[in-house]
């Protein structure tokens, strides 16, 4: 696993750094409530994988819907999470790299701010719920996957810690 802070908002051109064998590209909203909690959505029965366990909401990316990556971002949120929400999403803070089930896993990553509203289970096999956690709760948590926790722990040392 590795992450890369990013000082802009990232460019297909900064994928070419990238050149895994099986590489998929994706997107995760690392979404923050005003206590500074994460929120993170409990995976489903038919997820992909890590059933039962939590993650931040996030999907690949799809050339036919998104024109860039924080179109694609968007698009999870709110096929995730539904449209009651009001969120602040900024530029993309960084890059994630994920090998997983043969799978390399390029996220985009975005810091996102949830302002009000509800969270929708729009996936209902997919997922079981939301729930916000402290960066220190997530971290020692066994409900929470350990490329989240990653995932956490980069974005509090390398993100947050320069705006603190």
């Amino acid at each position: 696993m590795d992450f890369y802070l990013l000082d802009h908002e990232a460019t297909f051109k900064e994928l070419e750094k990238f050149n895994y064998p099986n590489q998929r590209v994706g997107v995760i909203a690392h979404i923050v409530n005003e206590k500074g909690e994460v929120l993170l959505q409990q995976r489903g029965i038919k997820a992909r994988d890590e059933n039962g366990l939590y993650e931040d909401i996030g999907g690949g990316f799809e050339p036919d819907l998104d024109i860039n990556f924080k179109a694609a971002v968007i698009r999870e949120i709110k096929e995730e999470a539904g449209t009651n929400l009001t969120l602040e999403i900024g530029d993309s803070i960084g890059i994630c790299h994920f090998y997983k089930h043969s799978i390399n896993w390029i996220f985009i990553i975005y810091f996102v701010r949830y302002l009000s509203g509800d969270f929708q289970i729009m996936e209902t096999e997919k997922c079981n719920g939301y729930r916000f956690f402290s960066y220190d709760e997530a971290l020692k948590s066994d409900l929470v996957t350990e490329s989240c926790k990653f995932l956490i722990e980069s974005i509090k040392e390398n993100y947050l810690h320069d705006r603190s």
